[in-house]
């Protein structure tokens, strides 16, 4: 299902945040459709390597020259079926399927220039008309998406929190100027416009943390104001690195755990001697023991036919060390796209491709 975060200040603004597949996959697609993009992006060029015909379908399936307008309307079609911020892949395949079938064929966007609009009405034409070209856009979409999927599935919780980021700094009164990254020449053009109408409630703003974007991407619907900004690989690191700190302080943030351990630092000990000096039944214990060693920062030994247990100094200033550094390292790798918004030096002046930083 759609994860959606949404705020309602004492306002009639309606601002949310959502990751959304649809968003992320454009970015790969321009990749794959751009050799200059290939060579600045080689991480994400890798999923290419070896399927070097892949990326020569995308960069061909709407012909020479369909490079600047990549795949956008791949975009409109799932914000007219309602599953922009989708996140299940065979729901979008499904609702993108559907929406070619109901696309009306008088495309209103502001963010998008009158010949670029045209190019996506024909587009939707030529899909609408041919059950077997519909089929080939489906299929090319999959292919361009699957190799990720478990990547982007695992990041989710980490683009949700950004998102929510975003919304809780402007529940706190920071203005929407300060929060929309300035990604495009259009987008700067209609910022009073769009202020006024998600300010007075007119339009909507949406918020989406995309994983394999650059800087920023703006589309424009009726109804619906959307910005796409980076969260990145590094946030994902980021958050790797420190769901072991999390786990491990987890396990002493009981205060009977977090004694337990600092008698064991004194001195070895059973667990039943451990219950008489905390007058706690045993198997009470023994569970609060299990979650220190699964944390790493118990170890036990066996003299005499009993089993002692004992507090890891080594683990425990590890641990104290590495909670140093997730907290208070100042630099690109300790710092998460929830903290910070993405620059926004642009290519180009085209609002619905990302835009790079």
């Amino acid at each position: 299902m759609p994860m959606l975060t949404e705020v309602a200040p004492p306002t009639t603004t309606s601002v949310m945040a959502a990751p959304s597949l649809a968003c992320d996959l454009s970015w790969l697609l321009s990749v794959a459709a751009r050799p200059s993009m290939q060579a600045r992006y080689p991480q994400l060029a890798e999923m290419f390597d070896g399927r070097e015909d892949l990326a020569d379908r995308v960069r061909g399936f709407w012909g020479e020259g369909s490079e600047e307008t990549c795949f956008t309307e791949m975009q409109i079609l799932a914000n007219h079926s309602g599953a922009m911020a989708e996140t299940d892949a065979d729901v979008l395949w499904q609702a993108i399927e559907a929406g070619v079938r109901t696309m009306p064929l008088d495309l209103e966007m502001p963010s998008e220039r009158p010949e670029d609009r045209a190019v996506f009405l024909d587009r939707f034409r030529q899909l609408r008309e041919s059950p077997d070209l519909l089929a080939s856009y489906l299929d090319l979409l999959r292919e361009v998406w699957a190799p990720v999927d478990d990547t982007w599935q695992q990041a989710l919780p980490v683009m949700v929190e950004a998102g929510r980021h975003v919304v809780a700094q402007y529940e706190r009164g920071r203005s929407l100027e300060t929060l929309i990254p300035m990604g495009c020449d259009i987008l700067r053009e209609r910022m009073p416009d769009i202020l006024s109408a998600v300010e007075s409630g007119r339009r909507t703003l949406l918020f989406v943390p995309c994983l394999f974007f650059g800087s920023c991407m703006y589309l424009e619907f009726p109804g619906l104001v959307l910005i796409g900004t980076g969260v990145g690989q590094g946030d994902v690191e980021a958050r790797a690195r420190t769901e072991s700190v999390a786990r491990r302080l987890k396990a002493v943030a009981d205060p009977t755990r977090l004694a337990i351990l600092h008698s064991l630092a004194t001195a070895p000990s059973t667990v039943g001697e451990l219950a008489m000096l905390f007058r706690l039944a045993q198997p009470t214990v023994s569970m609060h023991v299990k979650v220190l060693r699964e944390g790493g920062l118990v170890r036990s030994e066996r003299r005499a036919g009993r089993l002692r247990l004992s507090a890891d100094a080594g683990a425990v200033e590890a641990l104290l060390g590495e909670l140093r550094r997730a907290i208070l390292q100042d630099d690109d790798a300790s710092t998460t796209g929830s903290d910070r918004m993405p620059a926004t030096v642009v290519e180009s002046t085209r609002s619905a491709e990302p835009v790079t930083a």
